[in-house]
């Protein structure tokens, strides 16, 4: 038997033994899946509580449905939190769905010296962004849905930066000496991390020194130079294989 449709809702939504489901998943639930009363779903608040709910009631605006049954899933660690420099045309929102898709639990778009893209409409971007994460989360079974932070400039992000103890920092860079192999296998059982990836062009030697005064380790990923979307895949895939 096939798992019944899964939806993300807000834990405001949830209301004694009953959830009320809103917004675009009513016309997706009954005009695309033609979902019916007594029909079933599965809905996920988002901080890893899972709903498995009966539909008692479908109108134009809403559907009402009853609580069966949940489960919470576990926090899976190491939460990671993905700085990226921000990177010319569309290229920011494949980084986003591929970095939810990999485990990232907070994004954070990045101007840095070398940031060609002139930042306009930033709350429609934050917006479009966070629309890529709820659906990328959804359709890659995720319990959670990473926060979408605000645009920073790299210095203030830097600077205003307060790591848990125990924090791994990451700095991939094209100067990095240190093995980023090296560095992850060094610290088993890592609790956060913060990767930092550079736009087109990469980190200046200012900004790397400035984040290397923080913490963070100049890592190298290998002998090629990689894009920017790409080290952001490479660096996010490279640490599920050592924690997830």
């Amino acid at each position: 038997m096939s798992k019944p449709p899964r939806f993300f809702i807000s834990p405001e939504q949830v209301s004694g033994p009953d959830i009320t489901v809103t917004d675009e998943d009513v016309r997706h639930i009954a005009t695309v899946l033609r979902m019916k009363t007594g029909d079933h779903l599965l809905l996920c608040d988002g901080r890893g509580t899972e709903y498995t709910v009966k539909i008692s009631n479908i109108n134009t605006s809403t559907i009402k449905t009853n609580i069966l049954g949940q489960i919470t899933r576990e926090i899976r660690y190491p939460l990671i939190t993905l700085g990226q420099g921000l990177p010319k045309s569309d290229k920011m929102d494949w980084i986003v769905q591929k970095a939810t898709e990999l485990g990232a639990t907070s994004i954070v778009a990045l101007i840095t010296e070398r940031t060609i893209v002139k930042v306009k409409d930033e709350e429609k971007r934050l917006m479009r962004w966070r629309r890529i994460c709820r659906e990328a989360a959804m359709q890659s079974n995720r319990a959670d849905i990473p926060k979408v932070e605000g645009i920073q400039t790299f210095k203030d992000y830097i600077q205003t930066l307060a790591p848990r103890p125990g924090t791994l920092l990451l700095l991939p860079w094209e100067e990095g000496t240190e093995s980023i192999k090296g560095v992850l296998r060094g610290r088993p059982g890592v609790k956060n991390i913060v990767v930092l990836i550079g736009p087109e062009g990469g980190f200046s030697a200012a900004e790397a020194a400035l984040a290397q005064e923080k913490g963070f380790h100049a890592v190298s990923l290998g002998p090629n130079i990689l894009r920017a979307e790409t080290a952001a895949v490479a660096v996010l895939g490279m640490i599920g294989y050592e924690y997830l």
